[in-house]
């Protein structure tokens, strides 16, 4: 059955590599007409965004135009006749509408803001246009769907690209050349076109079940004729077995010869680098390879040979120069030879010549003889190296263990293996719910997950990683964690751990952040003060040059607010100004910037604003909160204020211009009676005069 397996593989693999290539060409032949359609009706948009419409006669096939523009309204000629105005797009729509009528091709002009409500996208043409403006593609997307009377369509879709003809409807949108503004949509059945297609498949599903058959039926021939020859085979292989059963009793007669089994035996004995020997029931020594011999310090294995091993080995009684926590080696080999007992010692001590201890790691195998005890095999190593480098390790998780700064070691997956006592009272976890998990059990959410995949490509490339997490303890409570990660590798590069030390830097930030907020921010109002507010134009206006936008500085000074500090006292009027704040920041948007600049002058940036009107309705909304009284220290306190606009870039493109044309239109609003707002580009006044005047007032 396995070769008839195979075959059927083989050949399933191959029709469904063809199957695959006539779906994809099934695909690229509707994708093709689809393609067409779209070019030709992108073509018509073009053209008739080049020529901006016509105007014709309102029929019952041209109803009015129901989403023109102001200047753009139906008009009636001499002779009576009431025209409309067919846009480019609207010209569009109507030759969609000839197009569904004369085939089975349905265009839909769509965008996801729509002019035209007819033009709305459904939810599959959505999600393609937000694709195509989320992933900034310009490519195209299609798909197979079934209407509710269960007939196929294929569905194609592509964007729309504002050209430089397009601005002239759709700059007001906020499109600029090359923004995608829309798509166009085209449906139809796949129909006669997929008949070439269907005819491949039948044509395909008969060669590869052919092919198929006639494989099993060779494969079958073949195979009968390999079973007579198997047969065949067997009836010489059982000949060849007696033949083989008579020279292996002849072999095993050789074998008998124990002096080449006993040299074959002591050649390996000798070359091993373990020190190896054996005593009989007695105890003696009866072998002693080279590395036992210098290990021990002996130098001629005479000198062991026939001497009693746990008198010469063992560390206890009279020949003891270790401490009571040493095991004896000769003790635990003596069981071995005496009860028949196997013993493997990871650490004992042996006696060398000179009557100094050797640490070693021995193995002790009884040897029996006719179901008797005959003696023992020892084999041992010299483990000094390994003693003092755990020493060292001891001492280096001592100094980790009660380090002033936290750390942990997980394996190369990350999960934790080790959590010193510093890192427990930091997060607040006890050790035994650390261990095993992973260090995402820290995890705020606050951190940005791209901080985690640099953090992770570094440490899979083996280099160590360092920056600033923010945590969360097992209470709830989050903390900043400055951490340290370094991989640990074996001998052949690959990672087998990761060690991590970690600070609790939440103090140290808190602080920065207060200093930070002093420098920057009006312990009076909580605003920005002027340092920070300068920053920030310096941005805005970095931002508006490079990406060609708009943003307006507001200028605003208390009217009246000198009187009342004056006669209600300097508390009243630091009252009145964290009112004034206040209120400034309840009629802004998250959006703008409201700062103090000392005194009772105040600004405000509004950035990305479309008309000069959104501008105005901000001024004269913050002029009626700042006039609705105040009620201070049992007192109605009523101010108003006088407010300057300036225009980036209209008005100014630098920080110091900007302000200063801000500052002038807030004089000339005070001049002109306060309680008020003025652009600059609309003073036509002697600014310097006028300035002077104010002052001197």
């Amino acid at each position: 059955m396995l070769p008839l397996l195979f075959w059927t593989a083989l050949v399933a693999v191959s029709f469904a590599w063809n199957l695959a290539d006539i779906d994809s060409h099934r695909q690229e032949v509707l994708t093709n007409r689809a393609r067409f359609i779209f070019k030709m009706v992108e073509s018509v948009r073009l053209w008739n965004a080049r020529h901006g419409g016509l105007y014709a006669e309102i029929t019952a096939a041209t109803p009015p135009n129901p989403h023109l523009e102001v200047d753009e309204r139906d008009i009636r000629t001499p002779s009576g006749r009431e025209l409309t105005l067919v846009n480019p797009a609207y010209m569009t729509r109507q030759l969609a509408g000839v197009v569904d009528e004369l085939t089975d091709v349905q265009i839909h002009l769509t965008s996801l803001k729509p002019i035209n409500p007819g033009n709305a996208a459904d939810p599959w043409e959505a999600a393609a246009l937000k694709r195509f403006e989320v992933e900034r593609q310009k490519g195209e997307w299609t798909e197979f769907a079934v209407d509710d009377s269960g007939k196929e369509h294929f569905r194609f879709i592509a964007p729309l690209l504002t050209k430089k003809a397009c601005l002239r409807c759709h700059e007001k949108q906020g499109y600029r050349e090359g923004d995608i503004r829309g798509g166009i949509s085209v449906t139809f059945p796949p129909g006669t076109l997929l008949t070439p297609v269907t005819g491949q498949l039948h044509k395909l599903v008969a060669t590869h079940l052919g092919v198929l058959l006639l494989l099993s039926a060779l494969t079958v021939l073949f195979l009968g004729r390999m079973r007579r020859q198997i047969m065949v085979l067997e009836e010489a292989k059982a000949t060849q077995e007696q033949l083989v059963e008579q020279r292996t009793r002849e072999l095993r007669h050789e074998a008998r010869q124990h002096q080449q089994a006993e040299a074959r035996l002591r050649g390996f004995i000798e070359s091993t680098g373990q020190g190896i020997f054996a005593v009989d029931k007695r105890g003696h020594f009866t072998l002693c390879n080279p590395a036992a011999m210098q290990l021990l310090g002996y130098v001629e294995e005479t000198s062991l040979l026939d001497r009693n091993a746990h008198e010469l080995l063992c560390s206890c009684g009279e020949r003891e120069v270790q401490t009571a926590q040493a095991h004896c080696g000769g003790c635990a080999i003596f069981n071995s030879y005496s009860a028949g007992e196997s013993q493997h010692v990871e650490a004992a001590q042996f006696c060398r010549a000179d009557g100094t201890p050797i640490p070693v790691e021995f193995r002790s195998h009884p040897l029996y003889g006719r179901e008797e005890i005959e003696g023992a095999v020892i084999t041992f190593a010299d483990i000094s190296d390994r003693l003092q480098r755990e020493q060292q390790l001891r001492k280096l998780s001592k100094a980790l263990e009660y380090s002033p700064v936290a750390a942990l070691i997980t394996d190369s997956e990350g999960h934790i293996e080790y959590v010193n006592h510093r890192l427990v009272k930091e997060c607040g976890y006890q050790a035994e719910e650390l261990l095993g998990n992973t260090p995402a059990l820290l995890k705020s959410g606050h951190t940005p997950a791209a901080t985690y995949e640099a953090m992770w490509t570094q440490l899979k490339r083996g280099e160590p990683w360092q920056g600033e997490l923010l945590n969360r303890k097992k209470s709830g409570e989050l903390f900043w964690d400055e951490t340290a990660i370094a991989p640990i590798t074996d001998d052949g590069g690959k990672v087998i751990n990761y060690v991590a030390f970690k600070e609790n830097i939440t103090r140290k930030k808190e602080e920065v952040e207060r200093v930070w907020r002093q420098a920057n921010f009006d312990g009076l109002t909580h605003l920005p003060n002027r340092n920070h507010f300068l920053d920030q134009l310096e941005h805005h206006i970095r931002e508006a040059q490079r990406y060609e936008r708009r943003f307006a500085l507001v200028f605003i000074d208390l009217d009246g607010f000198k009187q009342v500090n004056d006669t209600l006292g300097h508390d009243a009027g630091d009252e009145l100004l964290r009112l004034s704040a206040q209120r400034l920041r309840e009629n802004t948007r998250s959006s703008d910037l409201v700062s103090r600049l000392g005194g009772d002058e105040f600004t405000v940036i509004i950035p990305e604003f479309e008309h000069y009107g959104d501008i105005e309705q901000v001024a004269q909304k913050l002029i009626d909160a700042i006039l609705k009284p105040h009620r201070i220290k049992e007192h109605e306190v009523q101010v108003s204020a006088s407010i300057g606009i300036a225009l980036c870039p209209e008005d100014a493109e630098d920080r110091d211009t900007l302000i200063n044309k801000a500052d002038t239109a807030m004089y000339a609003a005070k001049r002109d009676g306060k309680n008020r707002y003025r652009f600059y580009f609309d003073n036509a006044f002697d600014e310097e005069a006028s300035i002077d005047q104010l002052t001197r007032e």
